[in-house]
């Protein structure tokens, strides 16, 4: 079976659009791009500013005075405790808006915001902001789905930690690349973005040396294999499978 099949079959099943952008798969998963034409009123006729990876756009506790819309590159959203332990939230990708619950409600940032790889990012004033989505419903719409497709991650979030092991979120995360970025290859389904295993150990609250155990022991079980940079899902069945056991 093809690993489109695959994906088709699972969506098919739950009663959703076949559509991978308006599957649950797609919606609760903290890899967020969007499309970045929904942002022209607020992006047109705007230079977008370069951030080189690992620069931060905005700490946690900062005043909320910009929003920010990634046209290219990759940010990380995390939470710091006061012990310095860290919790990443979601992964903000291309066409993807931070910032924008703090603006609206003009409270401090909740979260940091830093860039993974060199990034292009539109910085909006917040006044701005607001003022556009008073004139423009379609926008405020598209910020109201963010904020709710956020929430939505944050929700699988928590129940994935309450009641799953650290194998079961890591297959999960897995399976959400596969929805969101997979290519066809002779081997199965190869990632088409580069990830580290940093990055899933953040979003599965697990440390990176469980997140190498279990990748080591999908690879020994034939679930998963790499070529250069690309992971391949190399049984998507199974893999699946796996979530939900």
């Amino acid at each position: 079976m093809k690993w489109y099949q695959v994906l088709s079959q699972s969506l098919l099943r739950k009663g959703r659009s076949r559509n991978m952008y308006e599957s649950r798969e797609w919606k609760d998963s903290p890899w967020i791009p969007l499309e970045l034409e929904g942002w022209a009123p607020l992006t047109e006729g705007r230079a977008p500013v370069q951030y080189r990876k690992k620069a931060i756009l905005y700490h946690q506790e900062d005043a909320a005075d910009a929003v920010f819309i990634v046209k290219s590159g990759r940010l990380r959203i995390t939470s710091y405790q006061e012990d310095g332990a860290e919790k990443q939230l979601y992964i903000a990708e291309k066409g993807a808006m931070v910032g924008e619950s703090s603006c609206l409600t003009g409270a401090a940032h909740q979260f940091s915001a830093v860039a993974i790889v060199d990034s292009l990012v539109w910085k909006v004033p917040a006044a701005e902001l607001r003022e556009a989505m008073e004139h423009d419903w379609q926008l405020t719409q598209r910020v109201i789905s963010l904020l709710c497709r956020k929430n939505d991650v944050f929700y699988r979030q928590i129940l994935d930690l309450s009641f799953k092991q650290a194998t079961h979120r890591i297959a999960s995360q897995l399976v959400n690349l596969c929805h969101q970025y997979g290519k066809e290859h002779e081997k199965g389904v190869r990632i088409s973005i580069h990830f580290t295993q940093q990055d899933i150990s953040g979003i599965v609250n697990a440390s990176r040396v469980t997140v190498g155990n279990v990748f080591n022991m999908f690879i020994d079980q034939g679930l998963l294999t790499r070529e250069g940079k690309y992971f391949i899902v190399t049984d998507l069945e199974a893999m699946q499978k796996l979530c939900s056991d």
